[in-house]
């Protein structure tokens, strides 16, 4: 990061609870730091490779806040950053033409696709850094593209899902259309799903078997969604004093930093209340078990939190809201 971002930070933002109109207030101001970076970032490139950049910097001025920032703008901003802190003059300069070349209309976007990962040359850096992922006890990543496969049926799967979630929690379903932009999906072994605050609007999945896309679906949007949020509010505010300090997970086997323990957390309180009202609602989907063991992972998660976090004020404002609210 550049600099923290220098918005007011309203604390009702600082809740586990989806809210529609918090969720825009959020990202409003999110893209508006990411704008902020864009334009510092632009200007210190600018001088170092002697250039004058006046269309990239009138199209960041000009960026409408109100839409969904493309992944791929927030991709053009990591690798042009990334470059600069190696003092990769090459690296600088063709990470700029690059972004030169992206028409203004590719800058936001409202729809949500699904296509394979690789589809395009600015997930080269990302694709290559989860590849070479490397986890204690794990066999290597397996990542790879779907090549010729027809994404028809999981489009349709993923429209399903969305439905189901806004007929049981608009909120949730409003936070996903908020922030999440493009559905990436892959084949392989060793992770199942991922995004990254250097797409922010990005989620990778791996591809679900065809009787199992719905449910796959229904999990994995609240999921990695609640990743991108919490993303979002940790931009605003680091949470926990401790982020670094090793812990047990309630998602893992292997011990994980203190700031993914409550990652986890978020994420399954997120998934606890979604799929409580699916199956209430919708018992004929068979969600009877996910929803068991949504919950017995939350309440690992709080307890740990509970023990071992050290928060910030808006930190242990957010975890109160997961004690405290029921489903």
């Amino acid at each position: 990061m550049i600099s923290k971002p220098s918005q007011g930070v309203d604390e009702t933002w600082f809740s586990a609870v989806p809210s529609a109109g918090k969720t825009r207030e959020l990202a409003t101001a999110f893209r508006q730091f990411w704008q902020h970076q864009a334009r510092m970032a632009l200007e210190a490139a600018a001088e170092g490779v002697g250039r004058s950049l006046p269309q990239l910097m009138e199209r960041v001025a000009q960026l409408d806040t109100r839409r969904r920032i493309s992944p791929k703008m927030f991709a053009r901003l990591a690798t042009l950053m990334e470059a600069m802190s190696f003092e990769d003059g090459y690296g600088v300069f063709d990470t700029l033409q690059a972004w030169s070349g992206d028409k203004p209309e590719d800058w936001c976007h409202d729809e949500l696709p699904v296509e394979s990962v690789a589809s395009h040359a600015w997930e080269a850096s990302l694709l290559r850094e989860i590849r070479n992922t490397q986890v204690a006890g794990v066999a290597p990543l397996e990542f790879f593209p779907l090549l010729e496969a027809d994404l028809t049926p999981h489009q349709n799967a993923l429209t399903q899902a969305l439905d189901f979630i806004r007929q049981v929690d608009q909120d949730m379903h409003d936070e996903i259309r908020t922030h999440v932009g493009l559905i990436k999906l892959f084949d392989g072994s060793g992770i199942e799903g991922l995004s990254s605050p250097k797409a922010f609007g990005a989620i990778w999945l791996k591809v679900p078997a065809p009787e199992k896309a719905l449910a796959w679906f229904l999990e994995h949007l609240v999921h990695e969604c609640s990743h991108l949020h919490l993303n979002a509010l940790m931009a605003f505010d680091p949470l926990l004093t401790n982020p670094n300090e090793i812990n047990r997970s309630p998602l893992r086997p292997d011990p994980r930093p203190m700031f993914q323990v409550l990652h986890a957390t978020f994420v399954l309180f997120r998934n606890r209340r979604v799929h409580a009202r699916l199956h209430a609602r919708y018992p004929d989907l068979g969600l009877g078990a996910e929803t068991e063991e949504f919950a017995m992972q939350f309440e690992s998660g709080v307890a740990i939190l509970n023990e071992y976090m050290k928060p910030t004020p808006l930190g242990q404002k957010l975890l109160d809201s997961m004690i405290s609210d029921g489903v």
